[in-house]
């Protein structure tokens, strides 16, 4: 999805902070393993970014009417900040920022301001019930 809304045309007020100047050299599935391997989270956290991307879509639509689109210049940096957001709200265990920040190849800094950025584009609503994480699990399969 992300590498074919490259070829929509955005304008620039549709970009956010989310958007990075070039596309990272990684791509996403070795990016998601790194992930993985460096902070381990469940598959509710994964799920629970899938929700959120969702809201975010709806939040964007409803405020500026403007659509919120996921593409390459972007994607990275969502999933490594609502994967540290999902951790954070769903499990025990979680690392710090700058640990996310080393794991997802930005600077701590940026990366708290992608924090912040992501919860308000979720209007601070983390919580995602069981069963709503569990349709998105279904849709997957």
């Amino acid at each position: 999805i992300a590498e074919n809304n490259n070829y929509l045309s955005h304008s620039p007020s549709a970009h956010t902070r989310f958007h990075a100047r070039s596309i990272p050299s990684i791509a996403l599935s070795p990016y998601l393993y790194r992930i993985l391997k460096y902070c381990p989270c469940t598959n509710e956290c994964f799920l629970a970014v899938l929700v959120y991307f969702d809201r975010m879509a709806k939040h964007s639509l409803a405020t500026n009417g403007q659509p919120f689109s996921i593409d390459s210049h972007n994607i990275h940096r969502l999933i490594i900040t609502g994967v540290m957001i999902a951790t954070k709200f769903f499990s025990d265990i979680f690392y710090t920022n700058a640990r996310y920040a080393k794991v997802g190849g930005i600077d701590l800094s940026e990366l708290n301001r992608l924090e912040v950025e992501f919860l308000t584009l979720n209007s601070f609503n983390m919580m995602v019930s069981v069963s709503e994480l569990q349709r998105y699990g279904d849709s997957l399969l």
